[in-house]
């Protein structure tokens, strides 16, 4: 325990296994929503698709189309690029560099509770759970029957991503190895 609180990370010297797995699940996990599966369905019609399959193609700058976000994260596990070759959807593309050095080294279990009351870290926090709340209200309202509130959800996003890269920048306390992470809980009416 430091004394912002947290936990810090003790994620070893190989964080591509790490980045690998985290990246596995979140695919998985991804596809299983979409099919309305379990996560273990759904890494079967993954692999289904890498067999031969057309992975979902989305439209994309200057009209070509590109692979849909997952197949990206996809790739990045397996750190190849997914190409079709003869007929068949297969990771044997292009490698994919990995940079352990650019993968921010994040506090483990972050709570904006937890964080000292008044202080830069806690504000950084709650700016960032106010970013989040904002943007599921709006994505609530967006499926509940207001579809042209997309729009402002996509910006919240952005704004979501800028405020999660501020407290990316905010140690975890001083001299720690680790920074702040975005605790993804829903902010408290003021």
């Amino acid at each position: 325990m430091n004394t912002t609180g947290q936990d810090e990370s003790t994620s070893g010297p190989d964080r591509r296994t790490a980045l690998q797995l985290a990246a596995t699940v979140a695919v998985s996990g991804l596809l299983a929503s979409a099919a309305g599966t379990s996560a273990s369905a759904s890494t079967a019609s993954g692999a289904a698709v890498a067999a031969g399959g057309p992975p979902p193609a989305v439209p994309a700058a200057g009209g070509a189309d590109e692979l849909a976000h997952y197949y990206r994260f996809w790739e990045i596990a397996e750190g190849r690029r997914l190409v079709k070759t003869h007929g068949h959807w297969a990771f044997d593309g292009p490698e994919i560099p990995f940079d352990p050095q650019g993968v921010h080294r994040l506090v483990d279990h972050p709570d904006t509770q937890r964080l000292k009351k008044g202080s830069a870290a806690r504000a950084a926090s709650e700016r960032c759970d106010r970013a989040y709340t904002e943007m599921l209200w709006t994505l609530n309202r967006v499926f509940d029957g207001h579809p042209g509130e997309l729009r402002k959800a996509q910006k919240q996003m952005h704004v979501l991503a800028q405020e999660a890269r501020a407290l990316m920048q905010i140690p975890s306390s001083p001299g720690a190895k680790t920074v702040l992470a975005p605790a993804f809980q829903l902010a408290e009416n003021d």
